[in-house]
């Protein structure tokens, strides 16, 4: 009786102590800010069929969602709880609608903005609000992000223009509340700060201007996302 006493008391424990490693699952929506949001101006590739180029590529993002994914360790610290945490997130934006009709209209392929962030960071918690079963909590993170955007055109005497994927500081920050006693869904509101991207060509019709790939022409980009997730932790 005594070992199954103890038995039960070490898989007590165990069951306590894993509790504290969480997964989280996210779903992410986003509104573009920053230059990503800035309104794109016609340029002389339109001429062409191709409405932006690199000159006005990586602004007019609409609104967009993505997928999220977080491991974290909670600690106990008396007056809440801290928790570490690995975060990483994929998001997807495509042009405002003004010009995907465009882009439609000249039967062209249109751009796509893709941004996977990946940050370290660190979550407070507070379970003493004055509401049942809610528990608050602010965070922080820093990482950086990968800003992918898919090739333009498609006309036959104007070969499709594709860009470097390129990497740039970012950080989030955010609030928001966990719900029920066992916090398996959560929802908050973000900033995510992606970063100043410098987008650069990889191939396109804009080559035959250049005699090196050194004076391919570059644009920078600063990106930025105001978010808001649902996740849910197991």
């Amino acid at each position: 009786m005594c070992m199954a006493a103890l038995t039960l008391a070490i898989g007590t424990a165990v069951q306590a102590q894993n509790r504290q490693f969480y997964q989280s699952v996210y779903l992410n929506g986003n509104i573009p800010t920053g230059q990503f949001a800035s309104d794109a101006a016609p340029n002389q590739l339109a001429l062409y069929g191709v409405p932006l180029g690199y000159k006005e590529i990586g602004k007019d993002a609409a609104a967009g969602f993505g997928l999220g994914y977080r491991a974290s360790f909670r600690f106990d610290v008396g007056v809440g709880q801290v928790a570490p945490f690995f975060n990483a997130d994929f998001l997807w934006n495509t042009i405002g609608g003004g010009w995907s009709d465009k882009y439609s209209d000249a039967k062209q392929s249109k751009p796509t903005y893709f941004n996977i962030p990946a940050m370290l960071g660190v979550s407070y918690l507070n379970d003493r609000l004055p509401w049942n079963a809610i528990t608050g909590y602010l965070e922080f993170g820093l990482g950086t992000d990968l800003l992918w955007i898919t090739s333009e055109g498609d006309h036959s005497n104007y070969p499709k223009l594709s860009y470097k994927p390129d990497f740039a500081f970012a950080w989030m920050s955010g609030l928001g509340a966990y719900f029920g006693h066992d916090q398996l869904f959560s929802a908050g509101i973000y900033y995510y700060g992606l970063g100043k991207h410098e987008i650069a060509y990889t191939s396109g019709t804009i080559e035959r201007l250049r005699t090196s790939e050194e004076l391919l022409p570059t644009e920078r980009r600063t990106v930025g996302s105001v978010m808001l997730r649902l996740g849910f932790h197991f």
